[in-house]
């Protein structure tokens, strides 16, 4: 049995970038986790959504805290590519339609986001997207635009094992409190650490034994390959909370053509659905995994594609399911579970972007200066009700 000062379970986003800041700061650190399941339809888990080519990066958000968390994350990109020699960033820029675009434009504006305001017949000429039901529309230049989350992990976990971390590409199916740390079993091997961080997503409640407040949303999106046209930029298009009933299609989004693994290029489009249903366990999720999600969301999602992108031809398209897992606050939950446990969880479908912040911050949780952030206090990350 070896033994390690952190374990960190979760080599998904968050829990490779905290893996990589632990291990170069100087702590024995192992980061766990499997690697993407083979065949959906017949793996058991554990399942994740970051087994993907594309997620938005941005750094305006109606939220200061999620704009700080990102423009943290963003300015290390290029350190941590070079470094790694794995690219994963591209700043194709985002055009963005909040619920209050002045508002959220005025704020990015005073953390220095080069941002600015842009017309609809300028999107229209520009990109050849239809955004003129819009009421307002910003222009975010690079950094923003997309990361390759497959790619972004790769890059921290070599990171991590450069520092040495060490690196472990299986399951851990038990914690146990041990009398000097909690021991694991991974794989067929047992560790035993004298701290964990948990960022296993949508897994963490059941592993950990104890009930943390997430919402597990199953969700579907939409890849589609397109003709030949303008360049896109990453797309954000809110409507005001006020207006659900009235345009439940609200909360579109989309990432621009990317290279996925077969082959083909494909944008790849999601959002809200007001029919999406719940998991209240991990046996849900997997069934949802298994499944290949909502026929009936997809073509919803199309129909909005069409609607953006009037003069573009969709060549072929497919369709994946996914998990958002979210919490009370809007916000990820960084906090002690118990005097040896901590979690990092609840992306609430905006962590990506932010994974290196978020993975930084939850690992100073072990660290002998703990939380010591001038800006972001360690309570807005703690649900009200987490005790």
């Amino acid at each position: 049995m070896s033994n390690v000062e952190i374990a960190v379970i979760g080599r998904g986003l968050i829990g490779s970038a905290a893996g990589r800041h632990l291990a170069e700061a100087g702590h024995s650190v192992a980061l766990i986790g499997p690697g993407e399941p083979a065949d959906y339809a017949t793996s058991d888990g554990p399942f994740s959504s970051h087994y993907d080519e594309g997620r938005i990066t941005r750094m305006i958000d109606p939220d200061p805290a999620w704009s700080h968390l990102a423009i943290r994350s963003i300015e290390r990109y290029a350190d941590i590519e070079e470094r790694s020699g794995i690219p994963f960033h591209t700043g194709a820029g985002l055009v963005y339609s909040g619920a209050d675009p002045q508002a959220d434009l005025a704020h990015a504006l005073e953390l220095d986001v080069d941002a600015r305001e842009i017309t609809a017949a300028e999107v229209a000429e520009r990109f050849g997207i239809d955004m003129s039901s819009a009421d307002s529309i910003i222009l975010e230049a690079a950094p923003a635009g997309h990361i390759n989350p497959r790619r972004m992990i790769a890059a921290q976990s070599q990171l991590t094992a450069a520092a040495g971390g060490t690196v472990m590409d299986a399951p851990v199916s038990a914690l146990a409190p041990a009398p000097d740390g909690v021991r694991l079993t991974v794989g067929s091997d047992t560790l035993l650490a004298g701290g964990v961080l948990l960022c296993t997503g949508a897994w963490a409640a059941e592993l950990v034994g104890v009930d943390l407040p997430l919402e597990r949303s199953l969700r579907t999106i939409l890849m589609a390959e397109l003709d030949d046209g303008p360049t896109l930029p990453s797309l954000i298009s809110r409507t005001d909370p006020a207006t659900y009933e009235a345009d439940p299609r609200h909360d579109i989004y989309w990432v621009p053509p990317v290279r996925f693994p077969d082959g083909r290029v494909m944008l790849k489009i999601g959002g809200y659905d007001p029919a999406a249903s719940f998991a209240d366990d991990l046996p849900t999720v997997v069934d949802w995994f298994r499944g290949g999600g909502s026929q009936a969301e997809a073509d919803d999602l199309e129909a909005r594609l069409r609607e953006f992108l009037p003069d573009r031809t969709i060549l072929s398209k497919d369709i994946k399911p996914c998990v958002v897992t979210n919490t009370p606050h809007d916000l990820p939950w960084i906090d002690w579970v118990d005097d040896l446990v901590a979690v990092a969880v609840g992306g609430c479908g905006s962590a990506a972007k932010s994974a290196d912040e978020i993975g930084r911050l939850a690992g100073t949780l072990f660290t002998e200066e703990g939380w010591t952030d001038p800006v972001l206090e360690l309570e807005s990350f703690r649900p009200s009700d987490s005790g």
